[in-house]
This record gives C-alpha cells, structure tokens and sequence, in this order.
C-alpha cells in the first residue's frame, strides 16, 4: 500500500506552512551550471516507537489521503514539553508526496563527483524527495557560527570549495535498503546548513537562524526540496522492485534532543522500475541551498 502511496502530489497553489523569505526557496536560490541512526542504539522502545510511527503514517496517507491533503502537519507534531530543547523530525508527507525517480547527467566538473553524491559520470538515474525538518521541541536547536573557533560544534562544519560554502558533515543518512532492510544503494550523508525556512507552528516567531549562524527555532522547519544538489539516493543499475527508501536525522547524535519523543528516523516503501525503462530526464540547472 505504501507503493500506491508514493504517488500523491500537493495540491496546487496550497500549502501547510508559512514560508519565511529565504535565499534557498526554489525561485530564489542561486544556480550552478552543470554542477552541481543516527541508527539509534536505544534499544526495543526506539524500535517500537518507530515501527508504531511508520505504521500511522502509512494509515494517514492510504486510509486518509483526502484528509491528509487538508491538515496542517503540526497537528502530528505539537510542540511539547522538552527541557527546553529541540526535537527534530521529518515531515512524512512532504517525504512521500515529492518522491520521484529521473535521469540526469554528469561530468567530470560536477561538484556532484567531486563530493560523492553520485556514484559516476554520465547519465545517472536518482530517486529524489523532499526533506522538511520540523523542531516539535520546546527549545531551539542552536547551531551557531561555522567560522567560531569558539562554537562547540565548530567540529561538525566543513567547508565545501566546490558550493563556496559550510555544511554540517554527516547529519543525514538517505539509504535504498531491500525488504529485509540491507542495503542497495550505496548509502549518502548529506551534509545540510539548518536554518529557519516554514513556519508550521502559528505560535512562535523564528529567532532568526540563518547558514550564517545556523538553528532551527521552536515550532519552525527547514525544508530541503528535491531538486536541491545531493537531495537524493543514487540507485543507477538498481533491479526492478519493491525498496525501502530510508531517511535518518541527526544521523550522528550531534545534537541533544532531550526526550526525543519524535522519530529520526522516516521509512516508505518503492517501486524502482527496470533500469532499461524510460523516466524523466532532468538536466535544468542544478540548484545549491545557499
């Protein structure tokens, strides 16, 4: 049923979130020609807990679709009591609704090649979707400058010559796995800058985060659309078949989130259709986030 669900597409003109002016929405952000759990260790009630979210989230988008298209996704993730800290989570119905597979090429210059999200030059067949992080925690999530010395997570940035700018090494983990969860397709970290995107909670005003000093307020999202450069999971070659398309946030612990009460982890399952078939081919120019 989850295959059936891939298919939904937001309706146009309508959207759940209030965006926030930004250099990354899809109109506005600059171009580059040709160029571009954390497998959690905590034990059976993070499993329970996440199979317990991917079964409801399987029931809103089948059982309820009509509804689901009208409901605002803060109704699933209100904000909570959380010592004042963040608790990040992934929209699931942006995750699902923008998910699609197309054709795209690549040369040797492609900033693509030089840091890994593609496993060659050519034609390269990508499954991509959207990314929106939700902070359903009482507190921000602080990131701060990655130019400080003094920031403690000064650590985590890492400049990226190619883009000209920072991105937090290894926040998010996008896996291809086969129905008994191995994985297919060479598993991608994509290194994201987090800041204020979409409003999805009408209650609090965003403190301002930007790639410059980079953190999510409270009842705030930063959304990372699919055509963004890396927002995707290479599966050129990949057979014909049912997958699981697994995405995981703050893949390395980096940052607390205090009781968690949110899953980072997001799975649906997909039709990868025969290699030799014809899909979209998308050579528009690529698109960085910042």
């Amino acid at each position: 049923m989850a295959v059936g669900a891939i298919g939904l597409i937001d309706e146009p003109g309508t959207s759940e979130y209030a965006p926030r002016t930004s250099h990354r929405s899809p109109s506005m952000c600059s171009r580059i020609s040709g160029s571009s759990g954390r497998t959690s260790d905590k034990g059976e009630s993070a499993m329970k807990r996440k199979i317990a979210y991917s079964a409801a989230v399987l029931l809103l988008l089948v059982v309820g679709v009509a509804w689901a298209q009208r409901t605002d996704v803060s109704r699933f993730f209100p904000i909570y009591d959380n010592g004042a800290k963040p608790d990040l989570t992934v929209d699931p119905k942006r995750f699902v609704s923008q998910m699609e597979i197309v054709d795209r090429l690549f040369d040797a210059t492609s900033c693509e090649i030089q840091e890994g999200s593609v496993g060659g030059t050519g034609y390269r067949r990508l499954l991509r979707f959207d990314t929106v992080l939700i902070n359903g925690g009482d507190g921000d999530l602080v990131v701060g400058s990655p130019t400080d010395p003094n920031n403690p997570y000064y650590s985590v940035f890492v400049f990226s010559p190619c883009h000209n700018h920072y991105h937090i090494s290894g926040f998010s983990n996008y896996q291809l796995l086969n129905l008994n969860h191995k994985v297919v397709a060479l598993g991608h970290k994509q290194a994201f800058c987090l800041e204020d995107l979409l409003k999805y909670s009408n209650d609090n005003k965003s403190n301002g985060y930007t790639c410059k000093f980079q953190g999510i307020t409270s009842g705030w999202a930063d959304w990372y659309f699919k055509q963004l450069s890396g927002q995707w999971i290479d599966i050129t070659g990949v057979p014909e078949g049912d997958y699981i398309v697994h995405v995981e946030i703050n893949a390395a612990g980096t940052f607390a989130e205090g009781k968690d009460k949110y899953p980072n982890v997001i799975e649906t399952t997909i039709h990868v259709p025969d290699p030799r078939n014809k899909v979209t081919v998308d050579n528009s120019p690529a698109l960085t986030d910042q």
